[in-house]
């Protein structure tokens, strides 16, 4: 049996992507450190969802601890040879970012060097990192390329993820490792991060609640299913040398009109609040993803309308716990 090593096993991409290698038939090693960038209920309820496999083996570990992980890896692979290390453990969301630097580059930059040095150690094939279309800050191009300016980000969470590319480029020159970057474009869907729109919105429509929209709600986001994305993690670890590739949906929905379809859903209207835009937030995302076709034949199966509607279901039918989750 094949050995894989998921951080962030209990946040949103991280569930999902162990599902997918379970069903697979891989034992998936999965660590999270559960801490409550966001309310921590969700993530319980991942784990708990994930713990019903026999093969999901969970340790509750920050990446960032450079002692405490190496030892973690010496009690398990070892002896269990381990195919993959995909990090997806981050500090998460731009506007947190800005109250919590230190936290988010512990995070997002050393705990990125401790898992590459430790993948080198132990031998690793494959190294998948999660990085950002927020690397691309205010981009006014229509669509954004992998070799497109990325050195100007508009918030810390851009910075970090920035810097820690730049680090797997060095690690790369360096060893020759296996290394795929993997830029995500607005990723939402079932059990999604409640500090996201799609998350808030849902919740706001199925509970009559007032919803916040941060300037004109023009601004344009390339929203991108989780099936799609985690599909995308998986084939990216098969590749060889060292790949920058966008995982986006090449069709940007701007914030009124994802208002509108989650609306349409619920058969009722979304009372707003007009809050100004915060200088994190860029106007507009699209991702370029003409190379990760023509790399590892990917592109994504599902639009907007057929994710929102599997995403509101999922969030009807559980509705009795999600209410008391607190959205941001």
């Amino acid at each position: 049996m094949k050995n894989v090593l998921v951080t962030g096993s209990s946040g949103f991409i991280g569930y999902h992507l162990s599902l997918l290698y379970l069903k697979k038939g891989f034992r998936v090693f999965g660590i999270d450190d559960m801490g409550d960038g966001y309310d921590v209920k969700l993530k319980q309820w991942r784990l708990k969802e994930l713990k019903k496999h026999d093969n999901f083996i969970f340790d509750k570990i920050d990446i960032s601890l450079e002692k405490k992980l190496g030892n973690y890896f010496l009690k398990n692979f070892k002896k269990n040879k381990i195919e993959t290390i995909i990090n997806l453990a981050a500090g998460t969301g731009v506007r947190k970012s800005t109250l919590h630097p230190n936290s988010y580059y512990q995070s997002n930059l050393m705990g990125v060097l401790n898992l590459i040095k430790l993948s080198r150690k132990f031998n690793v094939k494959s190294f998948v990192q999660a990085s950002t279309s927020s690397v691309y800050g205010d981009s006014k191009e229509k669509s954004f390329k992998i070799n497109s300016e990325t050195s100007k980000p508009d918030s810390i969470y851009a910075a970090s993820k920035k810097a820690s590319e730049v680090l797997l480029h060095a690690y790369h020159s360096l060893y020759k490792q296996n290394i795929s970057i993997l830029r995500f474009f607005t990723v939402y869907g079932p059990c999604g991060r409640p500090d996201m729109a799609p998350f808030i919105f849902t919740q706001a429509a199925i509970n009559n609640r007032l919803i916040n929209v941060f300037g004109t709600g023009n601004q344009k986001r390339d929203f991108t299913y989780i099936d799609d994305i985690v599909q995308g993690i998986y084939k990216s670890s098969k590749l060889r040398g060292l790949n920058y590739l966008n995982l986006g949906n090449n069709r940007p929905v701007s914030i009124n009109n994802l208002i509108k379809i989650i609306s349409q859903l619920a058969n009722k209207k979304i009372k707003r609040v007009h809050k100004p835009s915060t200088p994190e937030d860029v106007f507009y995302t699209s991702a370029d993803i003409s190379k990760t076709k023509r790399i590892m034949k990917w592109e994504p199966k599902t639009n907007l309308e057929k994710g929102i509607f599997k995403t509101y279901n999922w969030h009807i039918e559980n509705n009795k716990w999600l209410k008391k989750i607190k959205v941001s």
